[in-house]
This record gives structure tokens, C-alpha cells and sequence, in this order.
């Protein structure tokens, strides 16, 4: 495993931003439920003066996590795990969770319950291999956890020999948040291991304009270079980004650099992510603004995954069914059924001045 430069401390944090007493407090409260971890150059790009950063936001504690509301595991993943370290809920692709670790605990994490808790889902990584030689269905995996650049280059390459090995397997994917909050984690023994196992999908999640720096395009740059194909995943978040100049900015950007923005995940139904929801009618009007004036490459797909396990559907009017109260009931292709919670508290403009600001740069 790579070691980085993290901030892990209230005490390192306080050098960065400024903290009230009570934050402070707040964080270490925080702390003892929900791990925190935030690479220095992440840090760097944080205002430090205020709060409502999009940055911050998405990185510091906040007391709101240990508030009442979601469930500890939205998607019910440990109804669906095949192996220790391999989840399999649709017949054709499975979710390969390598990693235990990320190099940023992001506040919204659907799976903070376990992430940088001691699991350790990397010492099963030769009994999934072997599931996999097995398992005549899979054609298609998503490397993840965790965040699968966390691990030693010659482990990564371990891991893509030995799907490339296994015939069947003719898509790899790997998600990651490294070229984001840490990209010069990202090493020449990576690029290697995935220039010898081409084409690999690369998604990289990222969720706001000001997450496109320099570093970000470059580690782009190098990875389409060693036979990467590079889509995106973005996350609509409360404060952060639930605003139609912001994610436009932050698609347009992404286009420019080579990056296919895939999804727009509403928020999964996750325990200590609550304050981070967003109507389910606001993102829908959200997408309506961003088809006014965008290109078709730079729109995503919006999506949620069902709570309970029952799958992700695209957010369309098909999908979506009766309310009762703040409970909407929506349908897979299936037909099967499940329900979420939409009540996200209402959206207001972020003041942040971007929608003024020239996205050209």
C-alpha cells in the first residue's frame, strides 16, 4: 500500500482551515463513528475561510453525520456477496472490492460503515479470482472498495493478470477518486499495469468544478496515454453541486479533457449522509436545465440505486411511481419494486458566484 501525505488530525486540520472550538469538538465526536482522512493536496484546494466550501464539504466531518435518518447498508450488499470480496447482484458483472482503503473519507460514502474500519477484503483477493474461473456468467468487473489505487502497484497488476487470464472477462473497470484528491498517487508501475491489460475503464468520481485542476488533467493525460478509457461519476450533493451552472461547468470541463461523464448518481439512502440529499424533483429539473444548453456528451445519466438491494434504475417517469408522504415508490426494468425517501430539505443557489464566472479557463 502507497503512503501518502494525509491529514488525519483535528490538530493537522486546524493548520489548514479555521476551526471554531466546536467544530473542532464536533470532528473528534464525528471521528470516533466515521474514519477521516484528506490527502494534502485535496486540503490545498479547500477555502479556508469558508465553511460552505464545496471542497470542505465533501471532506471535513460535520456533526450532521451522527444525525438519525438512512440505513447502514442502502444497497444491501451483504446480501449479495458471493465471496468476501466480490458482490454480485446482476448475472452478466460484479463489483471486486480490492481495497479497504481510500486516500479520502468522503462525507457521502454509501459505504462509510466499513470503509477504513479494518476490513481487510484485500485477503480474499485469491479466493475471488478463483470464484471467478468458476463463474460462467461474468464477463464484466468493477475493481472497487475502497479505492483500488491504494494498493501496490504490483498488487493492481496481480489483480488485472489474473482477470485478463480468465477468458470470460472481457470488460474491466476500475473506480477511483485518485486522480481527484490524490494524483500524484497515481504511479508509473499503475500506468504499466494498465497499458499491458488495454482497455481498461477508468471511472474517476468527481464532483465539482473546482476539482478539474491542473494535476487532474494531467493524470487524465497519462492515463489515456496508457490505454485508459476515461468516464465519469458524479454524486448530486446538497450544497456541493445541486446547481445547473456548477454541474454544467464540471461536465463541459470534463468533455474538453477527454472524460465522458457517465452517471449523476442521486444520493443512495446511506446512514450519516443525510444533510447531503437532494430532491429527487430538484435533480430532475436539474437535468431538464442541463439538456437546454449542453451537449449530448457532456449530459450523464441520472440514476439511484433502489434501497434495499433492489437495483439502479435511470431517474425517467417510467421508473417512478405513486408518493406516499416523503416514501416514492419506484420500479426497476424488472418490475420489482422498492422505495426511497425523498426528503432531501430544499435546495437553495450557493451564492458561490460561479454561474458568473467565465467556464472557458
Amino acid at each position: 500500500m502507497i503512503t501518502p501525505s494525509f491529514i488525519s488530525t483535528v490538530q493537522e486540520l486546524s493548520h489548514r482551515l479555521l476551526l471554531q472550538e466546536s467544530e473542532k469538538r464536533a470532528i473528534e465526536r464525528v471521528v470516533q463513528v466515521y474514519p477521516f482522512r484528506i490527502p494534502e493536496f485535496y486540503a490545498a484546494l479547500m477555502n479556508p475561510e469558508n465553511p460552505a466550501c464545496p471542497i470542505r464539504l465533501q471532506a471535513v466531518p460535520s456533526a450532521q453525520e451522527l444525525k438519525a435518518g438512512g440505513v447502514p447498508d442502502p444497497l444491501d450488499e451483504a446480501g449479495i456477496g458471493v465471496t468476501p470480496s466480490f458482490l454480485k447482484r446482476y448475472p452478466g458483472r460484479g463489483v471486486f472490492l480490492v481495497s479497504s482503503e481510500c486516500a479520502m473519507y468522503c462525507r457521502f460514502c454509501n459505504r462509510k460503515r466499513v470503509v477504513g474500519k479494518g476490513h481487510a477484503w484485500e485477503e480474499s483477493t485469491e479466493e475471488t479470482l478463483r470464484y471467478l474461473e468458476k463463474d460462467d456468467e461474468i464477463s464484466e468487473v468493477i475493481l472497487s472498495g475502497g479505492d483500488p489505487m491504494m494498493l501496490a502497484p504490483a498488487h493492481l497488476a496481480h489483480i488485472l493478470e489474473g482477470l485478463r487470464s480468465n477468458k470470460r472477462i472481457h470488460v474491466v473497470r476500475i473506480s477511483t477518486r485518485f486522480p481527484v484528491v490524490f494524483p500524484e498517487g497515481i504511479q508509473d508501475e499503475h500506468l504499466k499495469a494498465i497499458r499491458k491489460h488495454a482497455p481498461i475503464w477508468v471511472i474517476t468520481h468527481i464532483n465539482h468544478p473546482k476539482e478539474v485542476t491542473g494535476r487532474f488533467a494531467d493524470v487524465v493525460r497519462m492515463l489515456r496515454e496508457a490505454g485508459a478509457v476515461l468516464i465519469s461519476q458524479t454524486v448530486l450533493l446538497r450544497g456541493v453541486n445541486d446547481c445547473p451552472h456548477i454541474l454544467s461547468g464540471l461536465f463541459e470541463r470534463l468533455v474538453r479533457l477527454g472524460v465522458k461523464p457517465y452517471y449523476l448518481f442521486q444520493l443512495d439512502d446511506a446512514q450519516g449522509a443525510q444533510h447531503f440529499k437532494v430532491r429527487l424533483s430538484a435533480g430532475m429539473a436539474l437535468m431538464r436545465e442541463l439538456r437546454k444548453g449542453l451537449s449530448g456528451l457532456c449530459i450523464p445519466q441520472y440514476a439511484l440505486d433502489i434501497t434495499g438491494g433492489v437495483g439502479k434504475v435511470p431517474l425517467e417517469p417510467t421508473y417512478m411511481g405513486k408518493r406516499k408522504g416523503n416514501s416514492l415508490v419506484l420500479r426497476n426494468p424488472a418490475g420489482e419494486r422498492g422505495a426511497y425517501r425523498d426528503d432531501g430539505r430544499k435546495s437553495r443557489c450557493h451564492d458561490c458566484g460561479f454561474c458568473r464566472e467565465d467556464k472557458t479557463g
